[in-house]
């Protein structure tokens, strides 16, 4: 398998967006759109409308954009807050799809006391969106998550299971829910010495009671041997029902600063698991140092964006790996740009199936000279599709 271009882009940053049924969209700071269904690419310039304009929140971003095309499609607008504490803080604005136009159903809590971030959304069916919510000042910040309704206008509203724990040493690393009522969350023991590991957690709210169950995570050696303490980096929970999950990040070993970037010295272990609703099992080991993000085809296979083993911090190279459900890892390259001799390097993925797998890659600096494409995956023996198959 490898990847074709499908369509240079005039933005300078895109990101992908995996919505149900199949269908991407593919967003450009907010103020651009365009629909991938099947093989047609639609541009959908006029659903920046309703959205915070860039000239009154220039740091404001897109942190996801979730649900079903066109009539349950939400997008989580992540805004900087300037004025309410002497720090600036972050806080999310939810927004519909009404029509051609984005309406906002929800704004997290923040002033001077409180700041809570979604740590995730779902549909928890018919069109009703929920989140779960915690305090993103602070790193034990699980035992104050809580579940809201968010968007379920004229239905009866769900039942929230969701459990928070108890224990306030531990923070929220990703978490998931479901139409079913269930909602897994990645929880890591955020008040660890060097010396002491302690391991994560999966906790599992169900409907009932009692609603809440824990998975403790096995180490991985090398923090096993030298009893390091570590975060979880860059976390994610894949999977369509509660009883079939990847379990996706990267153990960070060290001290590692509240904010920016760790230090380029710092061990990056992954983490990749299988959680099947009772236990975890170990997947294969992903053949890179570390994993930027994830996704998962409707057929099983995860896709995952890292960064190769034994490159140098200051080389900016990502690969793209596939791995189908029972198989073995599988590289898809990138093509390489005639004009300068070099590899398009990936930055977002979505991913349909092991066969059609979707990447925004770049190439050049972010000057002048940078350059922004669309590109799809296609097996080797295929032959390519021409440009012309593609609409704008």
């Amino acid at each position: 398998m490898s990847f074709y271009k499908l369509a240079d882009l005039p933005a300078r940053t895109a990101n992908l967006w995996p919505l149900e049924g199949g269908q991407i969209l593919l967003e450009s700071k907010g103020t651009s759109f365009t629909l991938v269904q099947n093989d047609r690419l639609s541009s959908m310039d006029e659903l920046g409308e309703g959205l915070p304009p860039t000239s009154s929140d220039p740091e404001g971003t897109v942190r996801t954009i979730l649900g079903r095309w066109p009539d349950a499609v939400w997008l989580v607008w992540r805004a900087v807050d300037r004025w309410s504490r002497p720090h600036d803080m972050y806080y999310d604005r939810v927004f519909r799809l009404r029509g051609d136009r984005w309406e906002q159903v929800d704004e997290a809590p923040h002033d001077e006391y409180i700041n809570h971030v979604y740590q995730a959304l779902w549909d928890q069916g018919r069109g009703c969106l929920v989140g779960l919510l915690a305090d993103d000042q602070s790193a034990q910040n699980a035992w104050v998550a809580y579940q809201k309704v968010l968007d379920c206008k004229g239905q009866t509203a769900p039942h929230l299971s969701f459990k928070a724990t108890v224990q306030k040493e531990y923070g929220v690393a990703a978490a998931r829910g479901w139409p079913s009522g269930d909602v897994l969350v990645l929880e890591v023991h955020a008040a660890m010495k060097e010396g002491e590991p302690v391991p994560a957690r999966l906790a599992l709210s169900r409907p009932g009671s009692p609603n809440r169950a824990e998975v403790v995570l096995s180490l991985p050696p090398e923090i096993q041997r030298g009893k390091r303490r570590f975060e979880l980096h860059y976390s994610h929970l894949l999977g369509n029902t509660p009883t079939d999950v990847y379990v996706i990040g990267n153990h960070i070993l060290g001290e590692v600063p509240r904010y920016g970037p760790p230090p380029g010295d710092i061990s990056w272990p992954p983490l990749l698991l299988h959680f099947d609703g009772t236990s975890v099992a170990e997947m294969p080991a992903p053949p890179v140092e570390v994993i930027l993000d994830a996704d998962r085809g409707e057929d099983g296979t995860l896709v995952i964006l890292g960064k190769p083993r034994g490159e140098s911090e200051a080389r900016e190279v990502q690969e793209v790996w596939a791995l189908p459900r029972g198989g073995a890892w599988v590289r898809i390259p990138m093509p390489v740009d005639a004009a300068v001799k070099a590899a398009y390097i990936p930055a977002s993925i979505a991913a349909r199936s092991l066969s059609d797998i979707w990447t925004v890659g770049f190439h050049g600096q972010h000057g002048k000279d940078l350059r922004v494409a669309l590109f799809r995956s296609h097996r080797l023996a295929e032959a390519a599709p021409g440009a012309n198959t593609t609409q704008r």
